[in-house]
């Protein structure tokens, strides 16, 4: 196996990375190449949307570091209080506890909107009203510790909440009808990282690194090559190259809810059961928020279905069958 930049697995603690140089005509450098004078190092630590959280950022402009710490820390405030379902205030709590939210910010909205779009791309496969199973499963395994099954008459009352067509975007406002509640897990990590990304891109950073949750490679590494990045599933690993691309991998071994490992946080909407249809998947596309949704749902989908999808949305999507990774694009 070659080496590898950086890894891209469901199970990988949250990390915000960020390598590049900011003048232009000046070379990006890669983990191994940070070492040099000119080269200035800025770090920030602390939480985004209830995990552990850091930042780097290397350059060879300390001023421009330094204004790029302070913009994308009013951003993790800003979008704290937008997604993180962790935060009683936060804007997605509100609705999920008035039912309704008036003035919604721009990014709430934008985020649904994203939403709503891969829900009826995948035939509600994605849905962000998946909050009520969270809640249903987290209760019977964790809090109550129970090692049986869910009764399938909770189970299928549970179902009757979960429908992203009760998810209703106005010019001024979000309600949820059925006493739905949502959750933005399985797209908000992608597109905080599309974010930062071109927040990056605006102030030169050419090639640059960045993960929150889900991955985008821009440029090239130590500006000579495309970012090797190993993609983890159930024991089995590979290193792919990515240029200009993001990467999200989902896998039912990322957070479980028993020791089987077939109770995890990924369900599949018709059944209210986790889904197992897949070990792992990672989806490759030009945008992070949408390899993010994609590979969620996708632990759902039927092989002929994904395939259908993926080159509709024009995304490369890699499977993992037994102890391989293929290609099924």
């Amino acid at each position: 196996m070659k080496n590898f930049d950086y890894l891209n697995s469901s199970s990988k603690r949250k990390f915000l990375n960020i390598l590049g140089v900011s003048l232009v005509g000046s070379l990006g450098y890669g983990i191994f190449g940070l070492y040099k004078k000119d080269i200035h190092k800025s770090y920030w630590s602390g939480s985004m949307l209830g995990a552990p959280s850091k930042l780097e950022i290397h350059s060879s402009d300390k001023k421009l570091n330094t204004y790029l710490i302070s913009e994308i820390e009013k951003l993790v405030t800003k979008y704290e209080n937008i997604f993180n379902l962790q935060n009683r205030k936060s804007e997605i709590s509100y609705l999920n506890a008035n039912k309704y939210i008036d003035a919604p910010s721009p990014e709430l909205v934008e985020v649904i909107k994203k939403s709503k779009f891969i829900s009826a791309e995948t035939n509600g496969l994605f849905d962000i009203t998946v909050q009520p199973l969270w809640e249903l499963y987290y209760n019977h395994f964790i809090i109550n510790n129970n090692v049986s099954p869910i009764e399938k008459s909770k189970l299928k009352e549970t179902l009757k909440l979960v429908d992203w067509n009760n998810v209703i975007v106005e010019e001024n406002r979000v309600y949820l009808n059925n006493k739905s509640s949502i959750t933005l897990n399985g797209i908000a990590q992608g597109w905080i990282t599309d974010q930062i990304t071109l927040l990056l891109a605006k102030n030169g950073f050419t090639n640059t690194l960045v993960d929150f949750g889900e991955s985008y490679a821009s440029g090239m590494y130590e500006n000579k090559r495309p970012w090797n990045i190993l993609i983890k599933g159930k024991n089995i690993e590979e290193v792919i190259s990515l240029s200009n691309k993001a990467i999200a991998t989902s896998g039912g071994y990322g957070t479980i809810f028993e020791s089987t490992m077939k109770n995890h946080h990924i369900f599949n909407t018709k059944t209210g059961s986790s889904s197992n249809n897949f070990k792992a998947v990672s989806v490759i596309s030009n945008e992070a928020w949408l390899s993010d949704a994609l590979s969620t749902a996708s632990l759902s989908m039927k092989k002929e279905n994904l395939k259908k999808i993926s080159k509709r949305l024009g995304t490369k999507t890699i499977i993992q069958e037994n102890k391989n990774f293929i290609d099924i694009s």
